[in-house]
């Protein structure tokens, strides 16, 4: 899965770190009497019923919440970091999951960097637990005391801030691996979306919700955002359609999940989460899973000129074993759209693949049965030979595929010493590889 900060940094609106106030220069300790100050007046009957008091309640804990991280934000780099906050007091380095981390400590919270950009963080003397929350809450109680909407455009541009805190703080949870906080983070990023000050959808958010609340053992409460991301077109390159049936088999409701892998399979049928799961759920259920064809070939007449329908059909029989069917549903494929990368490289894989099995039982052949052996290995040969077209096309299309580049290295090798041409061919895509 690709790191969420990655994803969401832009759509983070900007937060004016320019004019901030570098993390050296934060005064911690006037925090504490302007919260004590901020408690007293929401404890007066006379001021609590402002929608002011609440206003500058949420900015003063929006302020806390940035001054306990040193305002610094995800993607922000190392030598920034240092410029903008402070040298850290202790940096040390680790490789995490062969990715690079390096750890700044600050007297109040640690930083993680990740090949060089801010990752996650975690606040360890905290001014106080939850500003955000508090926050929010303030916020939702200043709209409730402002009948008249006289301050309707700066409670919005409180909840504008609140919501680019909330995906940064969600972002951090998230890499960090604690997916009751960016659940916390993201539904609540979800909600200010929703509310009429500032009526936003947020795309992005709806699936990374739905997946930190899955993440979190959270089943029902995924699901609901994920049919939201689904509805909105953020589906993840199909992930959506997997997860969501995921979470529904969890709950002991698979039949009620499958819908979500056929519509899935349809629509993003290079998903191999998509398509596995589905045949693996027909024959748990004793079906056969070729019925799925039942799906395809509707949603072929419908669209009869859509390429990736005919790729469904065929990688589906690809999976099966039928392997004339799955050949004839690639060529459509490519018949309608001639620059179909994963087409032209299944057929290659296909008859690359059988060319392998002849290869495997050669090798099985005692050494005195020539003959036999020769056979076989005649019969790879020709199956490569099928197979170099396909894969020859498959990197016109797109000549940064390794796979296809380790295909042909492997056929020109084995046809070398038959031509120039060959031999050639061969050194080319060995130069290539060893370029990558």
């Amino acid at each position: 899965m690709k790191r969420l900060t990655t994803v969401l940094l832009f759509s983070v609106l900007g937060m004016g770190m320019l004019n901030a106030q570098t993390g050296v220069q934060i005064n911690f300790d006037q925090f504490g009497n302007k919260i004590e100050k901020s408690n007293a007046t929401i404890q007066d009957p006379k001021k609590n019923a402002k929608p002011d008091a609440w206003i500058a309640r949420a900015e003063l804990f929006m302020d806390v919440f940035d001054a306990q991280i040193y305002r610094a934000y995800p993607g922000m780099d190392m030598k920034t970091f240092s410029l903008l906050i402070g040298k850290p007091t202790e940096q040390t380095q680790e490789v995490v999951e062969g990715i690079t981390v390096d750890k700044f400590v600050m007297d109040r919270a640690e930083f993680y960097f990740a090949n060089g950009s801010l990752d996650h963080w975690q606040v360890t003397k905290p001014v106080v637990e939850n500003p955000l929350e508090v926050a929010y809450e303030s916020l939702i109680k200043a709209i409730e005391l402002d009948a008249s909407k006289k301050k309707a455009k700066p409670i919005m541009e409180d909840l504008l801030k609140l919501k680019n805190y909330l995906i940064n703080e969600g972002s951090s949870c998230y890499s960090k691996k604690d997916y009751g906080c960016s659940y916390k983070c993201f539904s609540k990023v979800v909600e200010i979306g929703k509310n009429p000050l500032v009526n936003q959808k947020d795309t992005a958010i709806y699936y990374y919700a739905g997946l930190s609340a899955q993440l979190d053992g959270k089943f029902e409460e995924c699901i609901p955002y994920y049919e939201e991301s689904i509805k909105l077109g953020f589906t993840s390159e199909g992930s959506v359609y997997f997860n969501i049936f995921d979470a529904y088999k969890s709950l002991g409701k698979a039949d009620e999940g499958a819908k979500y892998l056929e519509d899935g399979f349809i629509k993003y049928p290079k998903n191999t989460n998509v398509l596995f799961s589905l045949i693996s759920y027909y024959i748990d259920k004793g079906e056969d899973p070729s019925k799925i064809l039942v799906y395809i070939d509707q949603a072929i007449a419908s669209e009869p000129n859509n390429p990736s329908l005919f790729f469904a059909k065929g990688t589906l029989h690809d999976r099966l074993g039928d392997t004339d069917e799955a050949l004839t549903s690639y060529q459509k494929a490519i018949e309608i759209d001639p620059n179909y990368f994963d087409a032209y490289y299944n057929i290659g894989a296909l008859f690359f693949n059988v060319g392998v099995k002849y290869v495997e039982e050669a090798n099985k052949i005692p050494a005195k049965e020539i003959e036999k052996y020769d056979e076989l290995m005649s019969k790879a040969n020709v199956e490569f030979k099928k197979s170099l077209p396909y894969m020859e096309n498959a990197l016109k299309i797109n000549p940064a595929s390794k796979e296809v580049m380790d295909a042909l290295k492997n056929i020109y090798f084995r046809f070398r010493n038959e031509s120039p041409e060959m031999s050639a061919k061969y050194k080319e895509i060995i130069d290539k590889l060893n370029n990558m």
